[in-house]
């Protein structure tokens, strides 16, 4: 069976996604020795704004099209990843290991272990489950494609589904299509089976990040915190692009 991972990248006039995707391939070969399949087709996106706290403003948000994930992939086993997700370690291999057909994250936490909020566990007003699309495994198998085609139809009627679990109609959030789709696959039970078994490590944007000798640092009032054999999500876009440069 064949393995990979695939990327969605769009660039958005400020934030060099394909850049961070072509890193984070290079990071892919070194650590999980993996190919890598970088996608960016400028007709399959969704243009509103959102607010990123280490630009001090409002960007262009392109983030939408990781439904067809599905069908793009060549691969057999498929991890799907963020281009700012930052492979640090071996840990993803595990995953080709399950016997699941789709995982995702169900939570996240900051690295530091501070400075996190527990409402990211939930979305929308009513705090429905929130799955992270920041890191996605799954295979070639009717189980993973009905999630896929269900991110799909929440992706496409996204004003609908976001009066129905009422949160805000833009910008579009891949999460939230996720969680939906995850819910309404598992018959709106608790959908715990699809969940990889390791929480979602995240810097957050406020965190300066730095790297040296190929060990990543973190700065924050003073406080310093390295990361070595760790994966993590580098919400810090700004940060994240510096290093790759």
């Amino acid at each position: 069976m064949t393995q990979g991972c695939v990327i969605f990248a769009h660039n958005n006039g400020d934030i060099d996604y394909v850049k961070l995707a072509e890193c984070s391939a290079e990071n892919i070969s070194k650590h999980l020795n993996l190919p890598t399949t970088v996608i960016t087709d400028a007709d399959s996106k969704t243009t509103s704004t959102r607010w990123f706290a280490d630009y001090d403003k409002s960007v262009t948000w392109l983030n939408s099209g990781r439904s067809r994930a599905y069908e793009l992939s060549p691969y057999d086993q498929t991890v799907l990843l963020d281009a700012d997700y930052v492979v640090n370690s071996n840990q993803l291999l595990c995953l080709f290991k399950s016997d699941q057909d789709f995982l995702a994250h169900r939570y996240a936490s900051s690295v530091t272990g501070t400075g996190w909020s527990k409402t990211l566990d939930t979305f929308g007003e009513y705090h429905f489950p929130m799955w992270w699309a920041t890191v996605v495994y799954f295979t070639k198998s009717d189980a993973a494609r009905a999630v896929f085609d269900t991110m799909q139809m929440v992706e496409e009627n996204y004003e609908h589904y976001a009066n129905l679990y009422n949160f805000k109609k833009r910008p579009y959030r891949n999460d939230y299509a996720l969680s939906i789709a995850l819910n309404i696959a598992d018959g709106h039970f608790d959908a715990a089976k699809f969940s990889i078994p390791w929480t979602l490590q995240s810097v957050v944007p406020n965190h300066t990040l730095t790297r040296t000798d190929g060990v990543f640092r973190l700065e924050n009032d003073k406080k310093y915190l390295e990361i070595k054999d760790m994966d993590f999500h580098a919400m810090g876009k700004r940060h994240l692009e510096a290093l790759y440069d």
